[in-house]
């Protein structure tokens, strides 16, 4: 309700995923309690730890004492991102937008700020930012050159394609118009963020992206080698034909994603060998590129023959 005094305020929550991750966490809350807030916005900030043991409380208590803002810590027991992302969509349920980051990144001072007005311009849906790796010295310098566990934002424009969910300020207007939830199917394999963004685009709505967004992830070693892009790459085939097949039977659904699949594989093998012949197997970043393809059809291939690989999958 607008205030005698002028228009209402902008109310925003600024939500984090966490499961044990305090020391990154720590890094999180050292960034989000020194943005810089715009005029006119009201902001809260919501960690929601998805280790039932409440792991991350102590971090986040302590940081409390130092925010000038509401900082709220939850519990999410459900294992898997899925539910805790739906538990900050009900936390922001009488908010205006809700905003994303993930426990392993930081912001920039003005990251918020460039988000909110991005959406103030676009009045999209969705607002996406670039995310800047931060590797580890262990990593190749072909790696850190191509900068691939990165979001890369040149411009301020419009996306025909869904986006990823650590960088984004998401419209909760549109969210409660459309009673949109993450799909809790798959909160163990991923890509939840990607059909959700991708029923907003089904809609009608607009997708865009603010390039002075910044947040910076932390990439750890046992992700920054070509093992681990292969296998994200490979599950990435998997969420991409089940969100393809969204709308068909579970029958075609995996028909489509068998011939997709065999498709890529046979195709991308060729593209694989012809690049290290051209090569001779001395650049490794055009050769392991090439094997995106091999791996995303090897993805579509698994689904289609039931032999899911889970990701965010726990053991004990």
């Amino acid at each position: 309700m607008p205030s005698s005094n002028g228009p209402a305020r902008r109310k925003v929550l600024v939500s984090a995923p966490t499961y044990k991750r305090n020391e990154l966490l720590d890094g999180l809350l050292r960034s989000l309690n020194a943005l810089r807030i715009p005029e006119g916005v009201e902001v809260e900030f919501a960690i929601i730890d998805n280790d039932a043991t409440g792991g991350a409380r102590s971090v986040v208590e302590r940081w409390q004492a130092e925010f000038s803002l509401p900082l709220c810590y939850v519990i999410e027991p459900a294992p898997g991102v899925t539910h805790v992302r739906n538990r900050a969509l009900e936390l922001a349920a009488d908010f205006d937008s809700l905003a994303f980051i993930d426990d392993d990144e930081f912001a920039a001072p003005d990251w918020l700020a460039a988000l909110l007005a991005r959406y103030s311009a676009s009045r999209a849906a969705a607002v996406f930012g670039p995310v800047e790796p931060v590797y580890p010295d262990s990593a190749p310098d072909w790696m850190r050159t191509w900068a691939v566990h990165g979001v890369q934002v040149l411009s301020d424009e419009d996306q025909t394609s869904p986006g990823a969910i650590g960088n984004c300020l998401i419209d909760m207007k549109v969210v409660r118009e459309m009673n949109l939830s993450f799909e809790t199917r798959m909160s163990l394999l991923g890509g939840e963020d990607t059909l959700f963004f991708t029923r907003m685009l089904d809609a009608g709505y607009k997708l865009t992206r603010a390039k002075d967004a910044k947040v910076f992830e932390h990439v750890p070693e046992a992700r920054a080698n070509p093992g681990w892009l292969r296998r994200r790459w490979y599950r990435t085939g998997m969420t991409d034909a089940l969100i393809a097949g969204r709308d068909m039977s579970p029958v075609k659904t995996r028909l489509r994603a068998l011939i997709h699949g065999l498709v890529r594989v046979l195709a991308g093998s060729v593209l694989v060998a012809f690049t290290w012949l051209m090569t001779l197997g001395q650049n490794p970043r055009r050769i392991l590129a090439r094997s995106y393809t091999v791996c995303r059809g090897a993805g579509m291939i698994a689904f289609a023959t039931g032999n899911m690989y889970e990701e965010y999958g726990r053991v004990g």
